[in-house]
């Protein structure tokens, strides 16, 4: 996110915040028997708000959350840093023993409100940033059959480039991955989106080149730019797009199989969003079969069908950022039965969804914070 729009964003949150506590003055100040009532009813419309907010933001590609994503981001933040304030000045009434019913004006609970609520909102910001900016490697240590030694390799996914993070931030990131020596690295798409520009896709791959190891890309949702119409419309085609992943000497797998170690196979899936042009998974025919561990990178782990039936080692997908925005995790596992993020068993493979290396448009998250995975796969 540019320096300019990231300062605007913040100078919105506080004209904001300052709204949201101005209009809920007459409210804050009085005791009687309606102010009371109303001010239950907005605690619990807050949550509601929250919810709602975070959807649109991180869970629904439409215009408005497109053109809107500041603002809804802004919403999330100031109402949830005033919920969390509302909580705590209860709790500090009972103990002052002040929940009693009053009728004049409490100047004095006002002040303690408004620091509340601007701290709230303050250490939810900082959390949010924080936990965006901060990138660890996860590491993971598995077993699988069809190979005789460890292979060690990389797998990371949703950079997002040109919207939550810079080109320049991944220069690091390459040499860390360097200095592991990885026998392979898979980029789980979303490397760019429909904010980011020619440029910045031109200068990411650029940077991506500088891994020594060999690396196998796989198209996300948003890599080819398929809602850049509300935004503008797009910044590179789709031959732009794959002359600058070949150019950085990367190969790009469209439910193609490869040998991509002496005992793994690597299945490349095509995404999703690519409609008929992603094949069937019962339709695939391994030209490795029976060579090694078969390993599957689909960007998104929602195809239940053809986690029904694959027989891999490890399936790893990226996609949901691991909610990116509390409690979306708990909402796509628990309300929707989606895997959010971390390990499940399926039937004939292990999926493992990563939390991914950024975040959608703001870098903000509430959630998990970002990661790519170190994987050793170990004989069994």
């Amino acid at each position: 996110m540019q320096t300019k729009a990231f300062i605007l964003w913040i100078i919105q949150i506080v004209v904001s915040g300052a709204i949201l506590f101005a209009i809920q003055i007459p409210l804050r100040q009085r005791e009687t028997r309606i102010a009371r009532v109303l001010r239950i009813i907005v605690f619990w419309l807050k949550p509601v708000m929250i919810l709602l907010a975070a959807l649109l933001f991180v869970a629904v590609d439409t215009g408005f959350a497109y053109q809107n994503g500041d603002e809804l981001a802004t919403l999330y933040l100031i109402l949830f840093g005033d919920l969390i304030a509302s909580i705590i000045d209860y709790v500090i009434r009972l103990i002052l023993n002040r929940s009693k019913p009053r009728t004049e004006k409490t100047t004095g609970n006002l002040i303690r409100q408004a620091v509340l609520f601007t701290g709230c909102c303050t250490l939810i910001f900082l959390y949010g940033f924080g936990n965006a900016s901060r990138i660890t490697v996860n590491r993971h240590t598995w077993t699988a059959k069809g190979i005789t030694r460890p292979h060690t390799f990389v797998f990371m996914a949703d950079l997002h480039i040109g919207s939550a993070r810079s080109p320049e931030n991944l220069k690091e990131l390459c040499r860390q991955i360097n200095e592991q020596n990885p026998e392979f690295v898979i980029l789980g798409g979303d490397v760019t989106d429909e904010l980011t520009t020619y440029e910045e896709m031109v200068s990411v791959y650029n940077v991506l080149s500088t891994i020594r190891s060999p690396v196998y890309f796989i198209y996300g949702n948003h890599d080819r730019q398929p809602e850049a119409g509300l935004v503008g419309g797009r910044t590179y085609d789709d031959g732009q797009l794959a002359a600058a992943i070949q150019h950085a000497g990367i190969h790009i797998l469209k439910d193609d199989y490869v040998k991509a170690a002496g005992g793994l196979v690597l299945l490349g899936r095509e995404d999703i969003s690519a409609g008929k042009e992603r094949k069937p998974y019962a339709s695939l025919n391994n030209p490795y079969e029976g060579q090694g561990a078969l390993i599957v990178a689909d960007h998104q782990p929602y195809d239940s069908g053809q986690l029904e039936i694959e027989k891999s080692a490890l399936q790893l997908s990226g996609h949901t950022h691991a909610g990116q925005l509390w409690p979306l995790q708990w909402v796509y596992r628990y309300g929707l039965n989606l895997p959010a993020y971390g390990e499940f068993e399926k039937p004939a493979t292990r999926l493992y969804v990563s939390a991914g290396l950024s975040d959608w448009r703001l870098p903000f998250r509430t959630e998990e914070h970002c990661e790519w995975e170190l994987i050793t796969l170990a004989g069994q």
